[in-house]
């Protein structure tokens, strides 16, 4: 019943922190930290940070992706950011409207055009001074094997801006990863039998582009590296 009552949790966290934000428009960014870390709480994970987030203005935050569990994790603790996401992503129930209202910019990832819109979005943003979290990969994955998209870099190198890559690890890793054919409900059931879960975030000082395939594959295998860790 734990499990059970604990899943729904995360989803009665987040609405209740939605409709907190109807009439906290000038506080966002505190709600979107306070929702994050309560249900980080509620997953109980120890968390290791190794090195520190940038604090600056107008940076692209770049690494590895596991779990849907990334983004509370990360927004739990890098303060004003946004994500670059999946649209499918938009129509999830209750969390949909979450990553909406998180300013997460969708991308339809076989659909050029969206993917042209995503890249003036990001670019727009950064010149704003936002500060935004992109996976490279596109997809969540165990090791990071399929090669990563070059357009977050191409970006990062158009804006001259600071890129901070990242990479993330758990343990135990396969019962935290959401891949192949797993179904949102029942990982999430399954996710709360766990008595506890590990995660490490490790920061990379801030690098800047210069050459972009190059960039784009140093990255990607440090990231591979983690899972080594």
């Amino acid at each position: 019943m734990g499990s059970l009552r604990n899943s729904l949790g995360v989803f009665a966290d987040t609405y209740r922190y939605l409709k907190i934000s109807k009439n906290l428009e000038d506080h966002l960014e505190e709600l979107k930290v306070l929702w994050a870390k309560t249900l980080v709480n509620r997953m109980r994970i120890e968390l290791e940070i190794v090195g520190r987030p940038s604090t600056e203005n107008s940076v692209l935050f770049l690494g590895n992706h596991i779990s849907y569990l990334d983004i509370p994790l990360m927004m739990s603790f890098v303060p004003r950011i946004s994500f670059v996401a999946k649209d499918e992503l938009r129509g999830w129930p209750i969390i949909g409207e979450a990553a909406r209202k998180a300013n997460t910019v969708f991308v339809k990832r076989e659909n050029g055009g969206s993917r042209r819109n995503a890249r003036e979005a990001v670019l727009k943003a950064l010149a704003k001074g936002n500060r935004i979290v992109i996976f490279p990969s596109g997809t969540t994955s165990l090791d990071e094997s399929k090669p990563w998209r070059r357009g977050a870099f191409e970006i990062a190198a158009e804006a001259d801006c600071w890129v901070q890559p990242f990479r993330l690890s758990y343990n135990p890793l396969r019962s935290v990863a959401y891949i192949d054919d797993d179904f949102f409900p029942v990982h999430v059931y399954k996710f709360f039998g766990l008595s506890k879960i590990n995660a490490r975030i490790e920061f990379h000082e801030p690098v800047k582009v210069t050459e972009v395939i190059q960039d784009c594959e140093r990255w990607q295998e440090w990231c591979r590296q983690a899972v080594l860790i």
